[in-house]
């Protein structure tokens, strides 16, 4: 039996794709998932499975669509790729957890739409793409930042959500602590 997180993307956010986690926990419970546990209200699950990463990201979406009628992209990870993604992050360990975020994406964007990106525009928030995950770090926080999944989504033509390392870092305990 595999341990994994699985982040769902764009959900309870302004009102939007509300999903009652209490509830997801549950019906995941009932369809043979493990030691189904939340975190936080965006998404965030920590679940036991004999199914592969992939069987777990398609099995979730899938009842996501069909017990609350929401087509919700998940990405699905162990905690081998969970940590080499924290571990990968460029930015100093001295900076506000909640202003250096890793966004997890669908697939690795290609490296033409890579190239375009200029960072220099985008100063003083700053990012790096580095596979499957883009880093960035907002300085004066996420309100007025001009970075967002939502940039990366469309700058880079993939799926996109992300978290801020501080709750990367919490997830990585509870897989830890579950182990």
């Amino acid at each position: 039996m595999n341990r994994f997180v699985v982040f769902l993307r764009a959900v309870n956010v302004s009102g939007k794709n509300l999903i009652k986690m209490a509830e997801l926990k549950n019906i995941l419970g009932k369809h043979g998932f493990q030691n189904v546990q939340t975190y936080i209200q965006s998404g965030n699950i920590l679940l036991n499975s004999d199914l592969d990463k992939e069987q777990v990201r398609q099995k979730v979406e899938d009842l996501i669509q069909t017990h609350f009628q929401l087509a919700v992209t998940a990405f699905a990870y162990d905690e081998a790729e969970l940590q080499k993604a924290y571990d990968s992050n460029p930015f100093s360990a001295d900076l506000p957890g909640n202003r250096v975020f890793i966004t997890f994406l669908s697939e690795e964007p290609q490296q033409e739409l890579r190239d375009s990106l200029e960072p220099q525009a985008y100063l003083p928030e700053e990012f790096q793409v580095k596979g499957r995950h883009s880093y960035f770090h907002l300085p004066n926080g996420a309100a007025q930042a001009k970075l967002s999944n939502a940039f990366f989504e469309k700058k880079l033509q993939v799926k996109a959500t992300g978290r801020n390392v501080n709750t990367v870092r919490q997830l990585l305990n509870l897989l830890q602590q579950t182990n």
